[in-house]
């Protein structure tokens, strides 16, 4: 593991924090990571990539990556989720309208792995 300390944090502009909109953010750290077996660099998609056309995706946190696991880590996580009709997600049964259609709804209709167990970001 490599400790580095967060020298300027850059939340989005139109952030609020009621709402979760635009709940992103960019750190620049104090130093330089050095990349090895278990620190890579993040991918970044192709500008021609429409998301909607996916049925995967991966989501990253400090949350367990299994279901009634347990609560937040030190290490930062990663799951495969697939991602779900925000129609769906917006039904009477999951969310009730609260997904906005910025948002990526993300994890398996069964329950399990997801984003929304304990946190946002």
């Amino acid at each position: 593991a490599q400790v580095r300390h967060i020298k300027r944090l850059i939340v989005h502009e139109h952030y609020s924090s009621g709402s979760e909109r635009n709940d992103i953010a960019l750190l620049e750290l104090d130093q330089p990571v050095q990349c090895s077996g278990s620190i890579q660099l993040a991918c970044v998609p192709d500008a021609s990539l429409h998301v909607m056309e996916l049925t995967n995706c991966y989501i990253s946190g400090w949350g367990s990556t299994a279901a009634r696991s347990g609560g937040p880590t030190d290490m930062l996580q990663e799951a495969k989720v697939q991602l779900i009709n925000t129609r769906l997600c917006n039904g009477s049964h999951w969310y009730h309208g609260a997904i906005h259609s910025h948002n990526l709804c993300a994890g398996y209709p069964q329950g399990g792995i997801d984003t929304c167990q304990v946190g946002a970001g």
